[in-house]
C-alpha cells in the first residue's frame, strides 16, 4: 500500500510539473480551439441561468457586500466584485441549467470546475485570452487525469464535490505561473478540501447540489492563497483522499500516460438538452418519436412508457420531482416533457413544468429497466424508449449515443444557436466576440481578457 501511495504521489507531482512547464505554444491549435469552445459554452450556461430565483437572491447578497471591482458577475449588466466572490457567484450559476460542458470518458465536468475561478483570476490579473485558454486546457487535463486515475465501482458521490476544488486550484495555479513544487503543493491542498456531494441528492432534488461547484471554486482559490502563505499540501494527498478515504481503486499510470500527446478537452461533450447527460439518449429517442408522431403531444393517447437504459441513468427515476434540479435528474420527467413539449431545453425543466398536470400524469406512466447487454464506449450510455398507446399500438425508438459527444459532435450552427439563446439577450456583443475567439482569431486571443469582457458586456 505504501508503494501504491508513493506511485500515486510521484505521478501527481509529475502531472503538476508538466502542467507548470507547458507553454501555450506547445498546445496544438485544435486543442486550443476546443478550449475556446468550452469557454464560450460554459459562459453561455452561466449567463443563461441569470433569472433563476435562488441564484438571483444569492448574487444580490454577494453584490450587496461588494468587494473591490476585480471581476464580473455574468448575470447581465456590468456588476463586478472581488475575484473570489465573483468566482463563487459564477460557479453557482454554471450548473444551474444543466447546460454546462462535460467530460465523456468518466463522469466529470472539468470545465465547470476550472473556469469560474479562472475567469475571475484572468480578469483581476489582466491575463490575455491566450493565457486563459492555456490554463483551461492544462487545468482540464489535471482534473480529468485524476478522475481517470481513481476508479470507482459504484458511483455514490457526484463529481462536482469530488473534483471542483481541484479544478479551481489547477486553473488558477497554472495561470499564476506557479512553479512545479508550488503547484503540486496547491493541488495537494485542494484535494483535501473537496466535498462529499452524495449523488442520490440529485435525484431527490436537493438544491444545495448547485452550490457544490461554488464551494469548490472558493476552496480551490483559498488553496492557492494558503499555499502561497506556506500552508500547502502534499502530492500523496491524492492517494490519501481518493483511495484511502473514498475507497477508489488507484490506477496511477493514467495520471501521466500520453502527457502532451493526448488532450482531454477533445473528449468533452456539449449539451443541448437541459438535464443530466445520463438521460440524453432517452431524451433523444423520445424526441425522435415525437417528431415522427406529433399526436404524442396528447397525454391521453399514451398508456405506458418503457425506457431501457444504462447503469448511470437507472437510479434517476423520481416520478414526482419537487424542484427544478430534481426534474433535471428525473428520467420520468425528462421523457414525459420531451414527448409532450417536443423539446428538452431549459423551459422543459422549469418550475412551471413541475406543476403541469399533463406532465405529472405522464411521469407516473414511465418505467425504467436495464439495457442488456452493456455496450462498449461510445455506446455505453444508450436508451430505448417504447411507448404503448391507448389503442394498443406500440412505438419505439433508440439512441445508442446522444448528440454532442466527440463521436457525434454538434454542427456549428446548433452550438451557436445555444449561445445566442442563452447569452445574447442580455449581452448583444457576446456572440460576435466569442465567435472570433473560437475561430482562432490571433488578435482576439492576444487581447487582455478584461478588455474582451468590457466589450462583451457593453450596452449596444
Amino acid at each position: 500500500m505504501d508503494d501504491m501511495r508513493d506511485r500515486c504521489g510521484a505521478n501527481f507531482r509529475r502531472l503538476a510539473q508538466w502542467a507548470a512547464a507547458t507553454e501555450a505554444q506547445a498546445i496544438p491549435p485544435l486543442v486550443m480551439d476546443k478550449a475556446a469552445r468550452i469557454l464560450a459554452d460554459d459562459l453561455s450556461a452561466i449567463v443563461g441561468a441569470r433569472a433563476e430565483p435562488e441564484l438571483v437572491r444569492f448574487q444580490q447578497r454577494m453584490l450587496a457586500r461588494r468587494g473591490p471591482p476585480e471581476a464580473t458577475v455574468w448575470r447581465g449588466g456590468t456588476d463586478r466584485t472581488g475575484r473570489i466572490d465573483a468566482a463563487v457567484c459564477n460557479a453557482l450559476a454554471a450548473d444551474f441549467l444543466e447546460l454546462d460542458e462535460g467530460y465523456r470518458p468518466v463522469p466529470c465536468h472539468a470545465g465547470l470546475y476550472v473556469l469560474p475561478a479562472l475567469l475571475a483570476h484572468a480578469e483581476a490579473a489582466n491575463l490575455s485570452c491566450q493565457d486563459l485558454l492555456r490554463a483551461l486546457v492544462l487545468g482540464y487535463e489535471v482534473v480529468t487525469r485524476v478522475a481517470r486515475g481513481f476508479e470507482v465501482d459504484k458511483v455514490v458521490m457526484q463529481s462536482h464535490g469530488r473534483y471542483a476544488a481541484l479544478g479551481a486550484a489547477a486553473g488558477v495555479g497554472i495561470a499564476k505561473g506557479m512553479d512545479a513544487d508550488m503547484l503540486a503543493a496547491a493541488l495537494g491542498a485542494a484535494v483535501t478540501l473537496i466535498g462529499p456531494g452524495p449523488r442520490n441528492h440529485l435525484a431527490e432534488g436537493a438544491m444545495i447540489r448547485n452550490a457544490w461547484p461554488a464551494s469548490g471554486a472558493w476552496n480551490g482559490l483559498m488553496a492557492i492563497e494558503w499555499t502561497e502563505c506556506g500552508l500547502g499540501g502534499i502530492p500523496e494527498a491524492v492517494y490519501d483522499v481518493y483511495a484511502t478515504v473514498l475507497g477508489a481503486r488507484p490506477v496511477p499510470q493514467r495520471m501521466v500516460d500520453g502527457l502532451g500527446e493526448q488532450w482531454a478537452v477533445l473528449d468533452g461533450y456539449t449539451k443541448i438538452y437541459a438535464c443530466c447527460q445520463h438521460l440524453h439518449s432517452a431524451v433523444e429517442a423520445a424526441l425522435q418519436l415525437r417528431a415522427e408522431h406529433p399526436d404524442l403531444a396528447r397525454p391521453g393517447a399514451i398508456e405506458r412508457i418503457d425506457v431501457q437504459t444504462h447503469p448511470l441513468a437507472l437510479p434517476l427515476v423520481n416520478p414526482a420531482p419537487g424542484t427544478t434540479l430534481g426534474a433535471k435528474f428525473s428520467m420520468p420527467h425528462a421523457v414525459a416533457a420531451a414527448l409532450l413539449q417536443g423539446h428538452a431545453g431549459a423551459a422543459a425543466f422549469s418550475s412551471d413544468t413541475l406543476a403541469d398536470a399533463a406532465i405529472g400524469q405522464l411521469r407516473q406512466r414511465v418505467a425504467t429497466t436495464a439495457w442488456e447487454p452493456l455496450l462498449p464506449a461510445p455506446n455505453d450510455r444508450p436508451a430505448r424508449v417504447t411507448v404503448r398507446l391507448a389503442d394498443g399500438s406500440i412505438l419505439s425508438a433508440e439512441c445508442l449515443s446522444a448528440r454532442g459527444g466527440p463521436d457525434r459532435p454538434l454542427p456549428a450552427d446548433t452550438w451557436r444557436t445555444k449561445l445566442i439563446e442563452l447569452a445574447q439577450p442580455v449581452y448583444p456583443r457576446i456572440v460576435a466576440v466569442l465567435d472570433e475567439i473560437v475561430s482562432g482569431d490571433a488578435r482576439r486571443r492576444a487581447q487582455p481578457w478584461p478588455d474582451l469582457v468590457r466589450e462583451m458586456t457593453q450596452s449596444p
